[in-house]
């Protein structure tokens, strides 16, 4: 069995190339494992398609290091070959995925993640792309694509890119006009919020948009947010957050919320989207559910953990 681990060096808040490196020497002889460290945007998915197509007869884990994009990448990769399971060794600022299963620190336990059992998984398919966790439409992927522009700004950091983007997006327009399908059934015609395609439960570092989610029922799960003022929303904002939003009747008249198989979600504009925190704009998106498509390792332990 080979172990290869690919490192996204601009993961988080800091480079963690140095300290996963270390770590995987000291558990591993040169010959049993892999360490390649990525060099720009879709370089993780790439090497993984790659390496998995020449090594066909060796059992392979590859072992995502960094964030949801990055562990996107390599199961895009992964995907398709049999002898390939994939896991993630997390180092990103978000690492939402695996809040399904249990506590970052969990998989920073390498003893355990290396011992791990293999589960299979859904992923959600968009067009020529697979969604790990989650696919998200509207308000919030507003503001992540403002914040991307002022990070770019002097003297603004990280978070205060996020903060001006939410303010901005907050005193800008703030719902889009939706047409949404579910299985072929109409779900939704009107002004939204935001809508939420989800296989994993939360996204945006934490935000818990679809509590029901199970990510090996073969379903995906919408849950979708219609108009409301300002300030309602800024109130009702710590429901969506913390996932009592299904269980809190002043908020749940908003929600609509269901189990399914295939999404078409249309816009008269592009409206922006996140595919597990990665950015695009578009005025049609379908998205179905690929049942038990990847092989996912799961630390030592936590195969039935407190979210499973």
């Amino acid at each position: 069995m080979k172990h290869i681990f690919v490192i996204n060096p601009v993961a988080g808040k800091k480079d963690s190339t140095g300290v996963i490196k270390e770590a995987v020497s000291n558990k591993f002889n040169s010959e049993d494992c892999v360490i390649y460290v990525t060099k720009k945007p879709l370089d993780a998915w790439r090497f993984v398609r790659d390496y998995a197509a020449a090594h066909p007869d060796e059992s392979l884990r590859f072992y995502a290091c960094g964030g949801d994009g990055t562990l996107n990448e390599v199961v895009n990769g992964a995907v398709g070959f049999q002898n390939a399971a994939v896991g993630c060794y997390p180092s990103g600022s978000g690492n939402d995925f695996l809040k399904y299963f249990g506590k970052k620190k969990d998989f920073l336990d390498l003893d355990a993640l290396v011992d791990g059992e293999i589960v299979d998984i859904d992923l959600l398919r968009f067009s020529d792309r697979y969604v790990v966790n989650i696919l998200n439409i509207g308000f919030d992927a507003d503001v992540v694509s403002k914040m991307i522009k002022y990070k770019r700004l002097p003297l603004v950091t990280g978070k205060g890119a996020y903060h001006l983007g939410v303010i901005v997006s907050l005193l800008s327009k703030m719902t889009h006009k939706f047409k949404i399908t579910l299985d072929g059934e109409p779900f939704y015609e009107g002004d939204g919020l935001l809508c939420a395609i989800a296989n994993g439960i939360c996204y945006g570092g934490g935000y818990y948009c679809a509590p029901e989610a199970k990510v090996d029922d073969g379903k995906l799960d919408i849950c979708f947010v219609r108009p409301l003022s300002r300030p309602r929303f800024i109130r009702l904002i710590k429901y969506y957050k913390n996932g009592t939003h299904l269980a809190t009747p002043k908020v749940a008249r908003y929600i609509l919320y269901k189990k399914g198989a295939e999404v078409v979600i249309e816009s008269p504009e592009p409206v922006n989207y996140a595919i597990d925190g990665e950015m695009g704009a578009s005025k049609r998106i379908a998205i179905k559910v690929e049942p038990k498509a990847m092989r996912f390792i799961v630390p030592k332990g936590l195969k039935k953990g407190a979210n499973a």
